[in-house]
């Protein structure tokens, strides 16, 4: 029988700021969970630990604005992506993959030579990378990173933290080629932005690295932090009531990575939600039960928090409303708009995950409403 481990993903780790404590302890236990989900198997809500006590919300107005976004538009026919302070232009052809990595031959239901045409990598916090000897060797420059050998590369943009977190290489920034691919990588605020291209798209990506710059507010109006990255559950400073918005015009869906500390950039992902979605979106946030969940505190460590939750704006007559989604712990859980705490379910939390916002792991029963498969739209 060969015995497979797990450990989070070199390639991107989010980077902890000098200083800064780890929130705790389970991150190790994360990666497995979400490797376990992959391969179908049941997870099991007692391997993870819980979350300290929410705070109060802070007294404030119920509307926060609309927070103009410091960000230059991207050109006709692409769209941005955002990392932390850095936003990027990507061709809007470009779809959205999980990168291999070093285990790439463990395709867990994936094409054995992964996605062929140019994509941005969905890899982010929790995403699982299996500790396995797989077979082979570079003759060239690990330009892909993970020792994946070159018939599995495809032309796709990813993003890194920097400085590098312990264990992890720092990729320097400048342009390596070899075998007919190009690396190109820059640093960009705290982020890393990186490019791998084959000669057919070489054009596009140095486009795209051009594009890389810092911005405090993303297109979607998604701030690169967050109060939310105070952990414990704090609540929206500006409550609202969800049950009172009639329409809503637009919502975005903003992913924090809590290990890094309010006052750092802490932004993982971020997507849009419009039309008839964010009308569904709205309607089903307003359905669900007041109270919270899916909880169960009894497999819960007390004094420990998660690694992940969700700003989710929405807009109205230009007017920003902001909520936080809480999914990553064994209590706590729920949609939060600084009134009341209304339960997770398949129909307001399944369509917050899409593109590069990504649902890798966690406790089994906010995992059980909240997963889907990741789509590409």
């Amino acid at each position: 029988m060969r015995i497979v481990s797990f450990r989070s993903s070199p390639r991107l780790a989010p980077a902890r700021p000098a200083g800064a404590a780890r929130r705790d302890g389970r991150r190790a236990l994360r990666p497995a969970l979400a490797a376990v989900a992959a391969l179908g198997l049941v997870m099991c809500g007692a391997l993870t630990a819980c979350a300290r006590a929410g705070g109060a919300a802070e007294a404030g107005p119920a509307r926060t604005g609309s927070r103009p976004s410091d960000a230059t538009p991207a050109p006709p026919s692409w769209r941005t992506e955002s990392f932390l302070d850095a936003v990027v232009d990507v061709p809007a052809s470009w779809g959205f993959d999980a990168a291999p990595t070093s285990d790439w031959c463990v395709p867990l239901g994936q094409s054995p030579a992964g996605p062929r045409q140019p994509y941005v990598d969905t890899r982010g916090p929790g995403s699982a990378v299996m500790t396995i000897g797989c077979p082979g060797g570079m003759q060239g420059p690990d330009l892909n990173g993970g020792g994946v050998p070159p018939p599995y590369w495809a032309t796709h943009l990813w993003f890194a933290a920097t400085p590098a977190p312990a264990g992890s290489a720092q990729v320097p920034d400048g342009r390596v080629s070899g075998d007919g691919w190009t690396r190109i990588v820059r640093t960009v605020g705290s982020a890393k932005v990186l490019v791998l291209s084959d000669g057919a798209h070489l054009g596009e990506a140095e486009r795209v690295i051009a594009s890389a710059r810092r911005a405090a507010v993303d297109p979607h109006g998604c701030a690169a932090s967050s109060p939310i990255q105070a952990g414990g559950f704090v609540r929206p400073a500006h409550p609202f009531e969800v049950a009172g918005l009639r329409t809503v015009d637009s919502a975005a869906v903003c992913l924090y990575d809590l290990s890094r500390p309010v006052g750092t950039p802490g932004l993982v992902a971020s997507r849009a939600v419009g039309g008839a979605d964010a009308t569904a979106l709205l309607a089903a946030i307003q359905a669900a039960p007041v109270g919270g969940g899916p909880n169960a505190p009894e497999d819960c460590v007390k004094d420990e928090s998660g690694d992940a939750a969700i700003v989710l704006r929405l807009v109205t007559g230009g007017v920003a409303h902001e909520a936080y989604v809480y999914y990553d712990w064994c209590f706590g859980n729920g949609i939060d708009d600084g009134t009341a705490v209304r339960a997770l379910t398949t129909a307001d939390c399944g369509p917050l995950w899409a593109q590069r916002v990504t649902l890798w792991g966690g406790p089994s029963g906010p995992f059980q409403v909240c997963h889907r498969e990741t789509t590409h739209s």
